[in-house]
């Protein structure tokens, strides 16, 4: 029996399109492994803008250091109210998702084309990659490299300055310009990571998957559980840190970093953020 096409719905498209799913021969990733070889897929959401911040859009580029391999491009079906901050900054209107898949659906898609892959979000504190692994049974497998503390190492920028993508954007001299919408941003992501890591080469001598993982510190502590939640709980509990992503590594082993599970009701974020989330609800319910 054929299985059924999973449909997508890329920005500007009229009717959902099949996903053309592309084999790819990608190497394990070891601590060894030449960054050369490595594929990465840089990854950016749009949200709701709106606790529980729900997905409305999903982009990613998948990549080698020499250049793009292929892209995941799709709105996600969400019945949630869009903040209307945050639908002037990614002009996504509802009318626009009618047709998309469900958000369970779009992430399935999304994990298949993101396999065996370091994911790169230009993201300090995870929200991206926690967004689309929200929900998981198990946290998502995958290193993941966040390209504003990337930034900071590399370009050795003060401590505790979060620039935002299209500040690096700008200092890197990129012929590329974020938009706010996923694909576009995520397009933007990887160029900035190219480039960095072109420069930590040189300056840092960095030549495997294990170079990189070791060099970049810890994200903040987050804490992403809701203030309800917070607000009732009693005894020592009461204003402890929930669970928090810590998805990179700085061990000497590229084995694969997790973002939490734990559920959020999201602080605000850098000038370019934003946005919504996946959970159990329409637009972001778990696969």
């Amino acid at each position: 029996m054929t299985p059924k096409p999973v449909l997508l719905k890329p920005r500007g498209a009229v009717e959902p399109v099949p996903w053309q799913e592309i084999a790819v021969d990608a190497p394990e990733l070891r601590p060894q492994t030449p960054v050369d070889d490595v594929q990465f897929v840089a990854l950016d959401v749009e949200t709701t803008g709106n606790a529980p911040f729900l997905v409305l859009e999903i982009g990613a580029e998948r990549f080698k250091l020499d250049g793009p391999l292929s892209f995941f491009d799709t709105l996600v079906d969400c019945r949630a109210p869009i903040n209307p901050y945050a639908r002037r900054r990614h002009h996504i209107e509802r009318s626009m998702l009618i047709g998309a898949p469900e958000f369970k659906d779009a992430r399935r898609a999304f994990l298949r084309f993101a396999h065996g892959a370091v994911l790169v979000e230009h993201s300090h504190d995870a929200f991206d990659t926690w967004l689309v692994g929200r929900g998981l049974e198990s946290p998502l497998e995958h290193p993941i490299i966040d390209t504003s503390s990337l930034a900071r190492l590399v370009l050795d920028l003060p401590k505790g300055q979060t620039p935002g993508l299209a500040t690096l954007v700008e200092v890197l001299g990129l012929d590329v310009t974020p938009a706010h919408a996923a694909l576009d941003d995520a397009r933007a992501t990887a160029m900035v990571f190219r480039a960095l890591i072109a420069r930590a080469r040189e300056s840092l001598g960095w030549n495997t998957l294990g170079d990189v993982l070791a060099a970049i510190p810890p994200r903040p502590v987050v804490d992403r559980t809701p203030p309800s939640r917070r607000a009732s709980s009693a005894g020592p509990a009461q204003g402890a840190r929930g669970q928090t992503a810590q998805p990179r590594s700085g061990a000497p082993a590229a084995t694969r970093h997790a973002t939490s599970p734990a559920p959020s009701a999201r602080r605000g974020r850098s000038s370019r953020r934003r946005r919504s989330g996946s959970s159990g609800s329409p637009g972001g319910s778990p696969a």
